[in-house]
């Protein structure tokens, strides 16, 4: 199977392009993943849950990393699980869960309707044109697991505050949203008001919303980046070589490191996206 490789210059890919995988089997559950690119640095995944679905680990296909990850809820409702210490996440639409370190993760649909998630990782596990089955079974197993952070039971919500904390100071499973962002204002004649969910050396993750008729100022990163639509039609300018790619919902947009570019809604309606950049966001 042949995947898009994200190299040294900027790539747009459409929803309807992304490569369609089913990762899994019937053991570990199976999930529907749409492959947008592989980088060196970032890469470009959506994956789907239908009703009822969830994922796992078997002695093929164990999803057990050691990364900074990110998953963004455009559709839905997620639970993500950690099955050796007993965290649970859950996140709607516009919130995601993240987490940093080697852990084993494990994910539900929570809802009725089908689940659509981003996908962000760093740094890369493997090549990018390694296929992951063949690195999973050397990675150890789950001996146990653990349904829920049973101990805090008979003491809720009054431990909340020192769970989150100690799951923030260890890396553990976070519910992100608007409610917790890092709030940052880029521009000033235009001024563009970016939501970052979650930052670290490795990997920085947000959101931000376009107005109609308006765009952002230049901006550029020395990490790559991706960058999904969510709603409208975003447009982005490359002013150095006066590229303009159009994006809409769940096209998806590589930038390389240093690439200098604006963010426009050209047309009548704001235009919403997702970003992650990997390594660094700011020098």
């Amino acid at each position: 199977m042949t995947y898009r490789i994200y190299g040294d210059e900027p790539m747009l890919v459409r929803h309807f392009e992304a490569t369609r995988v089913l990762w899994g089997d019937e053991a570990s559950g199976q999930v529907a993943d749409l492959v947008y690119g592989r980088g060196a640095r970032i890469s470009g995944f959506v994956y789907l849950l239908g009703p009822g679905h969830w994922f796992g680990s078997s002695d093929t296909w164990k999803p057990l990393y050691d990364q900074h990850r990110l998953y963004y809820v455009v559709q839905g409702t997620l639970a993500v699980h950690d099955p050796e210490s007993g965290e649970v996440a859950v996140a709607g639409p516009g919130e995601g869960v993240t987490w940093r370190g080697e852990r084993y993760h494990y994910g539900y649909n929570a809802g009725d309707e089908e689940v659509v998630v981003l996908d962000w990782f760093a740094p890369a596990e493997r090549p990018p044109e390694a296929p992951e089955v063949e690195y999973s079974p050397a990675k150890r197993a789950v001996a146990e697991v653990v349904g829920g952070r049973y101990e805090l039971l008979g003491s809720w919500p009054d431990e909340r505050g020192a769970e989150l904390r100690r799951r923030e100071e260890q890396g553990g499973l976070l519910t992100v949203g608007p409610q917790n962002a890092l709030h940052l204002v880029h521009g000033t004649r235009t001024p563009l008001l970016v939501s970052i969910l979650t930052s670290s050396p490795e990997l920085t993750g947000g959101t931000f919303a376009v107005g109609a008729g308006s765009h952002s100022e230049p901006e550029s990163h020395p990490g790559d980046e991706v960058v999904f639509a969510l709603s409208g039609r975003l447009n982005v300018h490359l002013p150095q070589t006066g590229d303009w790619f159009e994006l809409n919902r769940l096209d998806c947009l590589y930038l390389p490191e240093g690439t200098e570019h604006e963010y426009w809604s050209y047309g009548t309606e704001t235009a919403t996206a997702m970003f992650c950049v990997a390594p660094g966001y700011r020098a």
